[in-house]
This record gives C-alpha cells, structure tokens and sequence, in this order.
C-alpha cells in the first residue's frame, strides 16, 4: 500500500525532482537513495521506500495495478539507466549461452525497456548504437532459434508494455520467421530485413507520447502520425548502418495503407519518390507491420481477429503476390498453433 504524506506543498515540489521509469526498469535497481512514487489522483504517492531494493512482488503489484510508470530522483535515475545499458549489453553478449528461451525473453524485454529511452531522447548516438548493435545480435539468435520463434513472440505479447514499444519488435520477429520459412531469403537479408522492421517506428518518438492515449484525433494530429515514417528516415539516415534500400523501406513502410485508402475512395495510387522500390520485400515489412497493429488493441478502436486482419491484408496483396498470400495464411496458422 502507498505511504502515507499529507503536505500538498512537499507533492508539488517534487514534481522538480522525479523522473519517470518504466516499471519493469525497477528490477535493475540497487538500494534506492529516495523512495519510488506513482501518479494518483493528481499526487505523488510513495510505494517503495527510501534505502530498499525493490521486490520482484513490489514491481509485479504495481504492474496489476495497470501502472506501466514509476517515478525516481534523478540519482536513482541515472544509476537504473546505467544498470539497464550494462544489462542489456552483457545479455547481447551471452544469448546463446545457456537456456536460449530465458535469454531469448530477457534480451527482449532489456531491448524494450532500452527503446523506450531511446524514444525519451532519440537523437542520443550512444543509446541508438546499443540499439542497434543489440537489435542486430538478436536478429542473429532468432534465426538460430527458429524452433522458438512463436515462444518469443508470445513471451513478449504478454508483458505490460506500451503499444509503441511492443509493435516494432513483434512485427519484427513475425517478419524474420516468416522470411525464413520462405527459404527465399539469405541470413543477411533476413537480418537486415529485421533490423528495418524493427527501426521503422523510431519516428513515433517525436510525436508528445499523451497523443497516443488520444481516443478522437484532430487533423492536424493525424497528419502527425501518418508522417512517422518520415521521421524514422530523418533519424536513421547516416546513423545507423543500414544500406539506402532498407532506409527507404522504413521510409515508405505505411505504402500499404496508402493504397488501401485509395481503393476505398476509388482514387489511383502511385509513389512520387523515385527511390522506392516496390517489392516483395517492402510488402512483407508493410504487412507484418499491419497484421500486429491490427490484432491488438488500441485508444481509438478495439483489436481485430486474425481472420479479419487477414482479409484486409488479401485486398493489400493477394493481387500481386498470390502464392506469398497463399503461405502467409499457412505460415500464421502454424505460427499461432505453436
């Protein structure tokens, strides 16, 4: 239960001093210099207290409690922050070193919970560097671990995370095993492929994180979102080391749901951009993309079946890639029977 202090004045000025943590970031923390507080009802309230280690049973309460944010002093800030990076480096270094689905989920989850600082400062090169060499190493293991894919997938669907964060590694992880169900595809073009899928949605980071919670969009706010894309290419380019091609998939990653919209208005649809190549490859990273958001639920409408995603996708792609369609149906079948 939260501690108990009464003065209003002492709440309104540690708005001054607290930042704020994912709550799953609360497991990297040593002996806390100050108490851990949440948001309520207008106040800060202390719920882990000054000089403790938060207990896996602490953070799993407020995680039901539906509270995907804490708030911590700059200090402890800044040594989970540290904790978390050296977490993360040392799991990418060591995934294939004992049990593969308990480090296959940990990487995951100390990737996702790196991604979300990265969005708080995405023109930060040493946080977007361990993201990417982190990305990549995990790309390389789920290749190895095909048999463990759909595991991965559902391990990582079950946490508490925000939809901005959970989407681009779930849509990824689809997209690689996929691909190499196919045997289409070479191992460095999968890798990349995942890398691109992954990195497709950085752009949301500069978009006020409380629009997402928005149920009715103004115009002007839709434009924001639909324009991501753009600001994912803007970010990436010269930063990371992905070859032109897949930055302009990321670039170009919602051509899909252009398309659809203009089949529904009954308009024509074209690309201006003379570097996008429409292909099978940036068609799998818009479908996959589609498929994830879809099927999960968002402020501003509910989640759709599977099936129903699927029929969506069919007017997007069966046209023009028929037998892919074909082994997409199969491939989910098999995928979400696992």
């Amino acid at each position: 239960m939260p501690l108990n202090i009464n003065s209003y004045n002492y709440h309104h000025r540690l708005q001054l001093k607290l930042k704020p943590i994912m709550v799953g970031e609360l497991h990297l923390a040593r002996k806390l210099s100050h108490p851990v507080y949440i948001f309520h009802d207008g106040i800060f309230m202390p719920v882990i207290e000054q000089g403790s280690i938060p207990t896996k049973d602490q953070i799993t309460q407020l995680i039901k409690s539906s509270y995907r944010e804490v708030f911590v002093y700059g200090t402890d800030e800044e040594e989970i922050k540290e904790n978390l990076e050296n977490a993360l480096i040392k799991i990418t270094r060591s995934l294939s070193i004992g049990d593969p689905i308990e480090n296959g989920t940990k990487g995951m989850k100390l990737l996702t919970l790196n991604l979300n600082n990265l969005y708080q400062n995405p023109h930060n090169d040493k946080l977007l560097m361990l993201q990417f060499q982190s990305s990549q190493n995990l790309g390389k293991f789920l290749i190895d671990q095909k048999k463990h894919q759909s595991q991965f997938y559902s391990n990582i669907n079950q946490e508490n995370f925000h939809y901005t964060l959970t989407q681009p590694l779930l849509s990824s992880v689809l997209l690689l095993s996929f691909l190499q169900a196919t045997h289409l595809f070479h191992d460095k073009e999968i890798q990349n492929l995942f890398l691109t899928s992954y990195f497709k949605d950085i752009g949301l980071s500069m978009i006020p994180h409380h629009k997402y919670e928005l149920k009715n969009l103004p115009e002007n706010d839709r434009d924001l979102f639909a324009n991501h894309s753009d600001f994912s290419f803007d970010l990436l380019e010269g930063r990371i080391p992905l070859a032109k091609n897949y930055l302009n998939l990321i670039k170009h990653h919602h051509f899909l749901n252009d398309k659809m919209k203009a089949i529904i208005s009954g308009e024509s649809h074209s690309l201006s951009d003379p570097d996008m190549i429409l292909g099978l490859e940036s068609t799998l990273v818009a479908v996959f993309d589609i498929i994830v958001a879809m099927t999960h639920e968002r402020p501003y409408r509910r989640s759709l079946s599977l099936y129903q995603s699927l029929e969506v996708i069919k007017k997007m792609m069966a046209d023009d890639y028929p037998q892919e369609f074909k082994a997409l149906i199969s491939f989910l079948r098999q995928f979400f029977k696992n």
